[in-house]
């Protein structure tokens, strides 16, 4: 392993990740990974912590549970929504505060239905949360987190999830299985509705960045 991965951002890891997830899938890639993560400073690990998801190795959700740490980046989260976490656990991080708290926030988050602010794979995996609780078991997580601390941080992520308790509850398959998300990272086009959700990504990237070509040639 090159000494330079310690620098790199998810875009710079994308080709070695994928030539791990193609010649030594799961438990090769997620070692490769964490050795990696390991080296790097917690800011960039938690940019990285996505990539954990597309292992697609349910192990590899006990090495987010010992490495979580600050900063709590919202990848923490998603990987662990991606990665198929089930409600008895969300609701121990909840309990357990700290870094455990925000990551267990952002998980439920992240198990919203598809939307367009987020990454293509993401809408394409659509995680659902499984062993989902009632209602009124996470309202009462979700005020007990509140009395605990309600901390700025704290109150906008329960409030996202209060706007969005619905999708987060609403059961059902999931789009992608988590044994196939490596799949997915390699090449998504085959996956359902990967098709509308890509090139809906590419219009909404195409024009943000005709938006700033334009806003530049008004600067210059």
């Amino acid at each position: 392993m090159s000494d330079d991965l310690q620098f790199a951002d998810s875009r710079a890891l994308g080709a070695p990740f994928a030539q791990q997830l193609s010649n030594d899938p799961p438990d090769g890639a997620l070692a490769w990974l964490t050795c990696v993560l390991v080296t790097q400073a917690p800011a960039l690990r938690s940019s990285n912590a996505i990539l954990l998801a597309y292992t697609g190795n349910p192990a590899a959700l006990d090495w987010i549970d010992v490495n979580i740490g600050s900063p709590v980046a919202g990848q923490w989260g998603v990987a662990a929504a991606l990665l198929g976490t089930p409600w008895p656990r969300i609701l121990d991080w909840l309990q357990r505060g700290g870094a455990h708290r925000l990551m267990a926030l952002d998980t439920l988050r992240a198990y919203r239905k598809p939307a367009v602010n987020m990454s293509p794979l993401e809408q394409i995996a659509a995680p659902v949360l499984p062993q989902a609780p009632a209602r009124a078991e996470l309202d009462a997580a979700l005020a007990a987190c509140l009395a605990a601390s309600s901390t700025p941080r704290i109150q906008a992520a329960i409030h996202s999830i209060n706007q969005h308790v619905d999708e987060i509850l609403r059961g059902g398959p999931r789009g992608v299985a988590v044994a196939d998300l490596p799949r997915l990272y390699l090449d998504p086009a085959p996956f359902k509705d990967a098709s509308a959700i890509l090139e809906q990504h590419e219009a909404v990237v195409g024009g943000m960045r005709e938006n700033l070509q334009n806003l530049l040639k008004g600067i210059l």
